[in-house]
C-alpha cells in the first residue's frame, strides 16, 4: 500500500475542512497554522493550496497566499445548470449499472439523513445547531457521491464532485436547515434512492432533476 505523502494529507484535510464550512469564503489558508494542526510544515500545505486553485476552490494572491474562493450569485447558478445537465443523467446511468454494494452505500448515507432528521423532530428545537447541520450537509454530499461512483465513469465523477464542492462552499451559510427542509431534502433523496433500487433509469433521471431544482431554489434564497 502506497504511503500517503505531507502534501497529500495537506490536500484532504483541507478539503474536508472547506466542504465543512470551516473556511469560509473569503477567509485566508494559514500555511503554517494548519500545518501544526496535522503535523507537518508550511510547504506541503502551500503544495496542496496550489492543488485547490487548480480545482477552483481557492485563489492564490500574492502576499496573502491562498483565499478561499467567493463566488456571486451568477456563478452558483451556473454551477447549478452544470449539475442539471450532469446529474440527472448519472442517476439513470447508476439505476443501470450500480452494484449491490453501491446501491447500500447509497442507502447508507440516506438513512444517516434521515436518523438526522428525526433527531431533529423529536427536540423541541425549529432549526438544526451546527452539529446536525454539518452532519446532514456531509451525509448529503455522500449520497450524491455514492451516485456518481456508482456511474463507473471518472470523468463524470470529477466534474460533478467539483461542482458540489464549490456550490456548499458559497451555500453553507446562506441554508437553515429546518425539519421542514430536512424532511424534504430525505423525501427527495428516497424518491430517487427507490428509482436507482428497482433500476429505473427514466424515474431516476427525472427525480434527480426535481431535487437539484429544488436544491438551486433554496440556495437563490428564492
Amino acid at each position: 500500500m502506497t504511503e500517503i505523502t505531507s502534501a497529500e494529507r495537506a490536500y484532504q484535510h483541507l478539503r474536508r475542512k472547506l466542504l465543512s464550512g470551516e473556511f469560509p469564503p473569503g477567509s485566508r489558508l494559514l500555511y503554517g497554522p494548519i500545518g501544526k494542526q496535522i503535523g507537518i510544515s508550511a510547504t506541503p500545505v502551500r503544495e496542496a493550496a496550489g492543488q485547490l486553485a487548480k480545482e477552483g476552490l481557492v485563489n492564490l494572491v500574492p502576499q496573502m497566499g491562498a483565499i478561499v474562493r467567493q463566488l456571486d450569485e451568477r456563478e452558483l447558478r451556473e454551477i447549478y445548470e452544470v449539475r442539471l445537465a450532469i446529474e440527472p443523467f448519472s442517476a439513470g446511468l447508476a439505476a443501470d449499472r450500480a452494484t449491490t454494494k453501491q446501491v447500500e452505500s447509497i442507502a447508507a448515507a440516506a438513512l444517516r439523513m434521515q436518523a438526522l432528521t428525526d433527531k431533529l423532530l423529536k427536540s423541541s428545537a425549529d432549526t438544526a445547531g451546527k452539529r446536525i447541520s454539518k452532519q446532514f450537509d456531509l451525509a448529503d454530499y455522500e449520497f450524491h457521491m455514492a451516485i456518481l461512483r456508482a456511474t463507473d465513469n471518472r470523468a463524470l465523477l470529477r466534474t460533478a464532485e467539483q461542482s458540489h464542492v464549490l456550490a456548499r462552499m458559497f451555500s453553507i451559510d446562506r441554508h437553515r436547515y429546518t425539519a421542514e427542509s430536512m424532511t424534504a431534502t430525505v423525501e427527495e433523496h428516497q424518491q430517487i434512492l427507490a428509482a436507482i433500487q428497482e433500476g429505473d433509469s427514466e424515474a431516476a433521471a427525472r427525480e434527480s432533476e426535481v431535487h437539484i431544482r429544488h436544491g438551486l431554489t433554496m440556495s437563490m434564497g428564492a
